[in-house]
C-alpha cells in the first residue's frame, strides 16, 4: 500500500511538473512582447538622450522590457510540435551558455585592460567590472529567442 502511494505522489509530482514545462502562453503573445520590449528599449534611449537619469524610472522600464521579453520566450510558436519544443529546448541550452560565458568572460576582459592600461598610464587603480543582473537576464532571453529564431530557420532550410 504504501509502494502504491508512494508511485502515486511521483506520478503526480511528474505531471505537476510537466504542467509548469509545456506551459505557453497563445501565439499572439510572441508580438506583444516583441514590440512592448522595443518600444520601452526605444524609450529608454530617448529618455537617456532627453538628460534624464532617474534610476527608478530606468529600473522600471528595464523590469517591464524583461517581462516582455520573457512573454515572447513563452509564447507558443505559429506551428507547436515536438521538433519545435526539441528547438526550444536547444535555445534555452545555448542562451544559458552563452549567458554564463558572457558573464565570466566579460568582466575579466575589462579586468586585464584594466591592468594593461594601468600599467601603461602607470596608475595603480585597476576595476573589476560587474556584470549587472538586469545585463545577465536581458542576454538570456534575447540569446535564447535568437537562437530559437536561428534554429528554426536551420531547419527548414534542410
Amino acid at each position: 500500500m504504501e509502494l502504491k502511494k508512494s508511485i502515486q505522489n511521483c506520478e503526480d509530482e511528474h505531471n505537476r511538473l510537466m504542467k509548469i514545462l509545456n506551459f505557453r502562453f497563445p501565439h499572439k503573445f510572441k508580438k506583444i512582447g516583441l514590440i512592448g520590449a522595443v518600444l520601452i528599449f526605444v524609450f529608454l534611449i530617448g529618455y537617456k538622450f532627453l538628460g534624464s537619469n532617474e534610476l527608478l524610472v530606468k529600473d522600471l522600464c528595464r523590469t517591464i522590457m524583461l517581462l516582455f521579453l520573457l512573454l515572447a520566450s513563452l509564447s507558443r510558436d505559429a506551428v507547436e510540435d515536438e521538433y519545435v519544443n526539441h528547438l526550444r529546448s536547444q535555445s534555452y541550452v545555448l542562451a544559458f551558455i552563452c549567458a554564463t560565458a558572457y558573464s565570466i568572460v566579460l568582466p575579466l576582459i575589462s579586468f586585464v585592460m584594466d591592468v594593461i592600461v594601468s600599467n601603461i598610464v602607470d596608475g595603480n587603480n585597476v576595476n573589476f567590472h560587474d556584470i549587472s543582473a538586469f545585463q545577465v537576464m536581458f542576454m538570456l532571453v534575447c540569446f535564447q529567442l535568437l537562437f530559437f529564431e536561428t534554429l528554426k530557420r536551420l531547419a527548414r532550410a534542410q
